[in-house]
């Protein structure tokens, strides 16, 4: 029984997208991948021969035409992203959804270990004083963040808490992230996210299956910052 989807964001990386597919495709062939090109390239032909769906959208990373900053994401870049998220949860329909990236290896299937809200990497960033206080004036608590590749969330809690989320960002993010420097990491998705689900009370914790070169736990089944093709 599968257990979740797979939301990958790719761009013109042909060489690192099929490294990472065939690999998920060894340990998971029937989980459903969903290919969403940045504005990049079309891996239309890449999603066939790996059993995924694949939608163009436009670039919000920042591209030779958009001019955009790589950081911070204003309003517009992140409801895009979240609108991204939300697309995937409805086609999956999995419970979870892992974000991949381009660096990320798989080396073994993995009891992702359920129930939880968000895992990611263990040596993640910490949130900064400001943005703990806007969580803790919810009633909540943050800690840190590492929603890289490898990363899951919650899929159902994530559809549950999205209209709220977006007026949230729409109201509030550019505000934000302009008025005082420690709010800018809330325009880095990873941190976004994080934040967005703890001020509804839903916390983020380490991921069993995910290493990071940089731990120097690359024995474990995903490891994230793999830069052989990147």
């Amino acid at each position: 029984m599968t257990e979740f989807g797979v939301f990958y964001q790719v761009y013109k990386n042909h060489r690192a997208v099929r490294f990472v597919l065939e690999n998920f495709r060894k340990h998971f062939p029937d989980n459903p991948v969903i290919l969403i090109s940045d504005g990049g390239d079309d891996f239309t032909y890449m999603a066939d021969e790996f059993n995924c769906k694949f939608f163009m959208r436009e670039n919000i990373f920042g591209d030779d035409v958009n001019k955009y900053p790589k950081f911070p994401y204003n309003a517009y870049r992140t409801i895009e992203w979240w609108k991204r998220q939300k697309l995937v949860s409805e086609i999956c329909l999995q419970d979870y959804v892992m974000i991949m990236e381009d660096d990320v290896l798989f080396q073994e299937p993995f009891d992702i270990k359920a129930p939880f809200q968000l895992r990611g990497v263990r040596r993640s960033n910490k949130l900064t004083d400001p943005i703990l206080r806007e969580i803790a004036k919810c009633g909540y608590e943050g800690d840190s963040y590492g929603m890289c590749g490898g990363s899951m969330y919650n899929a159902k809690t994530l559809l549950d808490i999205y209209d709220d989320v977006i007026v949230d960002i729409a109201e509030n993010h550019d505000r934000l992230i302009s008025e005082e420097l420690h709010f800018r990491p809330l325009g880095a998705v990873d941190c976004n996210i994080t934040y967005h689900f703890n001020k509804r009370g839903h916390k983020y914790e380490a991921a069993p299956w995910l290493g990071q070169v940089s731990e120097g736990n690359t024995h474990l089944p995903v490891v994230h910052q793999w830069k052989k093709h990147y």
